[in-house]
C-alpha cells in the first residue's frame, strides 16, 4: 500500500467515524432536548407573535405585557439549557456553545422589544 493510499484510507476513516458520531448523537437525543429545541427554533416565536397580537388587540394590557416578556425570558433561558445542559445544537447542526446563546439573547430581545413596542402602538391607534 503506498503513501497516497494509506492517506486515502485515512480521510476515509475519519469521515465514517464522524459520521457515525452524528448518527449516535441523534440516536442519543432523547425528548427533552428536542423539545427544547423546538421550543426555541419555533413553539417559543409563534408564542411571541400571538401574544403580540393579543397586545396589540389591548387584550388585558398589563397582563398580556407580562405574558409577552414572560415568553422572552423563558426563550432565553430554554436556550442556555439547552446549550449547557443538552449539548445544544446551532440551527445548522453544529455543536453551539455559550457565545452563540449570548447572540441570541440579544437578538431576541432587541428583536421582541422592537415587536412589543409595535403592538403597543398598534394598539394606541386602534389598528386592530
Amino acid at each position: 500500500m503506498d503513501v497516497e493510499s494509506r492517506g486515502n484510507l485515512g480521510v476515509a476513516m475519519t469521515s465514517l467515524q464522524n459520521q457515525e458520531e452524528k448518527e449516535s448523537q441523534t440516536k442519543s437525543m432523547g425528548l427533552l432536548p428536542v423539545l427544547l429545541r423546538l421550543t426555541w427554533m419555533a413553539f417559543g416565536n409563534v408564542a411571541l407573535f400571538i401574544c403580540a397580537a393579543y397586545v396589540a388587540k389591548g387584550t388585558a394590557p398589563v397582563v398580556m405585557d407580562i405574558v409577552f416578556f414572560t415568553v422572552v425570558i423563558g426563550l432565553i433561558v430554554v436556550r442556555y439549557v439547552d446549550i449547557t445542559k443538552f449539548k445544544g445544537q446551532t440551527s445548522e447542526g453544529k455543536p453551539a456553545a455559550l457565545a452563540h446563546w449570548r447572540r441570541y439573547a440579544v437578538l431576541i430581545a432587541i428583536i421582541s422589544a422592537g415587536l412589543w413596542a409595535l403592538a403597543r402602538v398598534a394598539s394606541s391607534h386602534k389598528w386592530f
